[in-house]
């Protein structure tokens, strides 16, 4: 590109209308820069680069040039992304979505290079919930989904001369699939990152809900309070330590308070002992007499009639 200005031209003919300032000799003619446009049917790809720059969708220009598309933007160089207030540090291969229709900004101290996947809203809210919060949210350049997106990008680039329109709609489709699963990965992805980022505290307070209301589940374990949070058996393990209890004696101290409470309840006296120990995960009639009388010091059943319970 000559200047700027042609620059600024391109990018919104080939993307969306944008105010680009550059950060470095802005009166100088020796400006570098390039918009290339793959129109793949389903999705459009965008190979853009430019000396340093500010690239903002303002809502001045949402209002003069409303256009309705997501975009992926994937980092060929360092920059950093910004929309809903989230900003997002971009290196090289990393990726962020952005919404044509708000705010948004990109920034690049050093040379900006971008591919850009552009979709439709529409199309792409019909396979996939878009809300907010993936909006701004960094997609990481290990995301396998977009490897193999980028993967067959360039494969696309380099061969589309000798591609056939109907070669080029098929791969197109065959992109947008990678889009979605792209964005599913990573939002699935943030959402276990918050999950194991999260205080241990807080962790503790959700693991132990989680097992009060699956107290009847004879297979309630630290093994299964791993996989209902995704996790390792050894995190359970270590999260629990600091309250001061393991995660299976918490699990039985549980079950035999529950138990207690239901054997001193006199809306339940109508309930066998068995069935009582069944309803708080413990199965076998014997163990239930057996762990509960080492707590407590008295049997099920004797504990029933010191509560004022007529027995069974």
């Amino acid at each position: 590109m000559p200047d700027v200005d042609s620059w600024r031209a391109s990018l919104r003919d080939a993307i969306v209308e944008m105010d680009a300032t550059p950060l470095d000799r802005p009166g100088s003619s020796d400006y570098t820069g390039w918009v290339y446009m793959l129109d793949l049917g389903p999705i459009s790809v965008t190979d853009v680069a430019s000396d340093p720059v500010h690239v903002a969708r303002t809502p001045r220009l949402i209002n003069h040039n409303p256009v309705d598309f997501y975009h992926l933007s994937v980092s060929r160089r360092p920059s950093l992304a910004e929309q809903h207030g989230r900003q997002s540090r971009l290196g090289a291969g990393d990726a962020i979505l952005v919404d044509s229709s708000e705010p948004f900004s990109v920034t690049a101290d050093s040379f900006a290079h971008y591919l850009i996947v552009n979709v439709p809203r529409a199309a792409l809210r019909r396979d996939l919930r878009v809300d907010r919060n993936m909006l701004g949210q960094h997609v990481s350049a290990q995301n396998p989904s977009l490897r193999v997106l980028m993967s067959l990008l360039g494969e696309l680039g380099r061969g589309a001369p000798e591609l056939t329109s109907e070669m080029i709609h098929e791969l197109g489709h065959t992109a947008s699939e990678l889009l979605v699963s792209t964005l599913r990965l990573a939002e699935a992805g943030h959402r276990h990152y918050a999950d194991t980022r999260m205080s241990r505290g807080a962790q503790l307070l959700r693991m132990k809900d989680f097992a009060m209301r699956q107290l009847a589940d004879p297979d309630l374990s630290p093994k299964l309070l791993a996989a209902a949070f995704d996790v390792s058996v050894r995190y359970v393990e270590l999260v629990f330590r600091e309250s001061g209890v393991s995660p299976s004696r918490f699990i039985r101290e549980a079950r035999l308070a529950e138990a207690r409470r239901m054997l001193a309840d006199p809306r339940q006296r109508h309930r066998s002992i068995a069935a009582i120990g069944r309803s708080v995960g413990i199965e076998n009639a014997s163990v239930f007499a057996r762990i509960f009388r080492a707590r407590y010091e008295a049997t099920p059943r004797e504990y029933r009639q010191f509560a004022g319970v007529m027995p069974d």
